[in-house]
């Protein structure tokens, strides 16, 4: 099962919210919060609460003999010993509403304590699924998910039976048998939805359904093969994929095209008909420095990227050196593909484990206080500057340099895009430049969670909106078609 990495959402938020920022300097480590456990590994992070943080992986202190699967820490790297430890839990994490999600080989939901739903079966006591090799899944806003991976279905009443790679179930983890189960001759990976509701799709197969797919491939909101789009990856498969809002979207992982098989992308652009973009830097080395090679991981590996502040990509991994720069698990790319100064000999330190060395990051979540998390299997972390070789499992930073950082596509906010009346108590219009064209346009809560989504198609200079979000500050995130963004504060009363 994948992880996702720190969103632009939270990002902004805390551009608008935190103004102020923090008086220590961008990047450097906050050795105020430490986690004592010392195996094995974070493979997904999800802040809940200002200074609080949810972790899925396998988790343990010496001595103990069971592993934690997910935990719940407090502002200072504690065990917050209110959140229920069942044992259950791991893989990937996510969040809607109030409720949680985790996902390896099956999907379960939780409160926002620990305690299991019981509202959601497991999935593996119905007549009609059984789990084999998990993959990714996506949560729609009623609750209800799109899994991918390879598992067996017996539908026989609607013909779903045998091998399924795209499945869809209903907001309480039942089969839906409204829809149509998609298949494919291996396994998909990994899934992520772009704005239009299409999903990016990645994994071993080369046919779907019958018909010719390359590694990476796209389908239709309902999971028929989208025919338009070719990216000509034919080797390896992604770990991560990042949308951007005009149908463009970066991948990272290792892959090559048909016509360039000796280029090993790690960290690439593509334009929305899946054709590279060549204006991006694909070809970064990524090198495992100090590290021992696998199987899996020859020549070091990029393992998630996120948005950064600039048009930036920040990279984290399993490496120690990017294009002969020391950067340990983390680095930025600017929006050409070239590496930043940010993270120069900075980043995390190996351990061995059961006779394997780690030293890796696995992801990272920028928060809306601008505060980086940064998670995986490691012991120790250096900022280049300080080196606390207590830290493991999961270090927080401070962030960027918000000041400085803002990209130059980032228009003003008050001259060009305003709400009124704001505060609001839930009606309210947005006024947008005219002549915009088709705008995307997301309400985020505190946390950096949707809770509102709005498509305007016309290019009205003033668009009537409206909320059924509870009383509270929000952020809302307008984006253009030309790459253009603007934050605006609205508060709900």
């Amino acid at each position: 099962m994948k992880v996702r990495s720190g969103s632009y959402t939270a990002l902004v938020f805390g551009l608008v919210l935190n103004a102020l920022g923090h008086a220590q300097a961008p990047l450097s480590l906050d050795q105020e919060f430490s986690i004592s456990h010392n195996a094995w590994y974070v493979s997904s992070l999800l802040q809940v609460e200002e200074g609080k943080v949810i972790a899925c992986g396998k988790l343990r202190n010496e001595g103990e003999i069971v592993f934690k699967r997910m935990l719940r820490f407090n502002e200072n790297g504690t065990v917050d010993p209110t959140f229920d430890t069942n044992g259950l839990g791991g893989g990937l994490v996510k969040r809607q509403g109030d409720l949680l999600y985790t996902g390896e080989q099956a999907v379960r939901r939780f409160h926002m304590d620990g305690r299991r739903d019981t509202s959601w079966i497991e999935m593996n006591t119905s007549p009609l699924f059984s789990s084999l090799q998990g993959g990714d899944y996506h949560v729609y806003p009623d609750g209800s998910i799109l899994m991918s991976g390879a598992h067996s279905l017996y539908d026989t009443a609607r013909g779903f039976v045998g091998i399924y790679n795209l499945i869809w179930f209903t907001n309480n983890g039942h089969l839906d048998t409204t829809k149509t189960h998609r298949y494919c001759n291996g396994v998909i990976y990994e899934i992520e939805q772009q704005p239009d509701g299409k999903f990016l799709c990645s994994g071993t197969c080369s046919t779907y359904e019958g018909q010719p797919v390359r590694r990476v491939f796209r389908v239709h909101a309902d999971g028929a093969l989208d025919t338009s789009f070719d990216s000509e990856v034919v080797g390896g498969t992604v770990f991560t994929f990042l949308p951007l809002a005009d149908g463009r979207f970066y991948t990272a992982g290792r892959i090559s095209r048909a016509n360039a098989l000796e280029d090993t992308m790690q960290v690439a652009r593509f334009l929305p008909t899946g054709a590279l973009d060549t204006t991006f830097n694909a070809l970064n080395d990524f090198d495992l420095g100090d590290l021992p090679t696998t199987v899996g991981n020859p020549n070091g590996l990029a393992a998630s990227i996120s948005a950064w502040p600039g048009e930036q990509l920040l990279v984290t991994g399993f490496f120690q050196v990017v294009n002969s720069q020391q950067r340990y698990g983390i680095c930025v790319l600017d929006s050409l593909g070239e590496l930043s100064a940010a993270f120069h000999n900075a980043g995390v330190g190996p351990y061995t484990y059961q006779g394997f060395v780690y030293g890796g990051i696995e992801g990272a979540v920028l928060t809306p206080d601008n505060m980086l998390y940064v998670y995986g299997a490691y012991h120790g972390y250096t900022d280049g500057a300080t080196n606390d070789p207590d830290q493991r499992f999961i270090t927080r930073l401070y962030g960027p340099d918000l000041t400085t950082a803002v990209s130059d596509a980032t228009a003003p906010v008050l001259a060009t895009v305003r709400v009124a009346p704001n505060p609001t108590t839930g009606h309210f219009t947005l006024t947008l430049p005219a002549d915009l064209g088709p705008v995307q346009a997301r309400l985020l809560d505190a946390s950096g969670r949707v809770v509102q989504h709005y498509t305007l198609h016309t290019g009205a200079e003033k668009q009537q909106l409206s909320t059924n979000a509870e009383s509270g500050t929000y952020l809302l995130l307008v984006e253009a078609r030309a790459g253009q963004r603007w934050q605006v504060r609205v508060v709900v009363e």
